[in-house]
Order: structure tokens, then sequence, then C-alpha cells
């Protein structure tokens, strides 16, 4: 029992990296992940967007040829505006009174009996 609880630690120790090791490899600067992103797109152009004041969003096109496009999509218009949020504070809501009975007909006369 004991030799499975041995081996179980040593198995552990073996596959979790050791502090000691990390500590030795120094510690190399990786870009930040906007400096990756400029690195990879600078090869093929690259595209900056942004949103200005009034909500229009401008977007930037640099082709490795050179060429620049430039594209404005104008703000969403605002969607369809049916006044304000129905209040039901304490409110009962008014429902129509109940439509009258009508009265009950006469019972339907039979025809006599021809004789």
């Amino acid at each position: 029992m004991h030799w499975i609880a041995i081996s179980l630690v040593l198995a552990i120790g073996l596959v979790e990296p050791n502090p000691i090791l990390a500590l030795n490899e120094g510690s190399s600067q990786q870009p930040s992940a906007q400096e990756r992103l400029q690195q990879v797109l600078d090869a093929e152009g690259g595209t900056t967007v942004y949103k200005d004041a009034t909500g229009a969003v401008h977007s930037t096109t640099d082709l490795p040829t050179g060429e620049r496009i430039i594209t404005v999509q104008p703000p969403q218009s605002p969607g369809l505006n049916l006044g304000p949020p129905l209040q039901l504070n304490n409110q009962t809501l008014p429902f129509p009174p109940p439509p009258a009975i009508p009265a009950q007909p006469p019972a339907p006369e039979y025809p006599q009996r021809a004789r």
C-alpha cells in the first residue's frame, strides 16, 4: 500500500513543472496582444476600427499594396418609439363591464296538429 502512495507522489512530481527550473529559464518578455496583432497585420495590411462621438463606426483598411480603404457606417437609427412604458404601480386595470345577459326568449309555441 505504501509503495503505491510513494510511486504516485513520484509520478506527480515528474509530471508537474519544477519551480526551480522555471526560475533558471529567465523571464522572456512576450509581446502584448496588441503588439502581436500589429506584427501579424503589418505583413498583410491592417484594419483599424473606431466609433466617433456621434456613433458612426469608421474602419480604415491598409492593404499591402499601399492602398487605403475607408468606410463609415452611420449610427444605428433608434427603434420604434411606443411612448413611455406602461405604469402599473398600485393601479387597477379598468376592464369594461360584463355584457348584459339577454333575457330568455319565450318558449316556442309548437303548431297544433292538424285534425
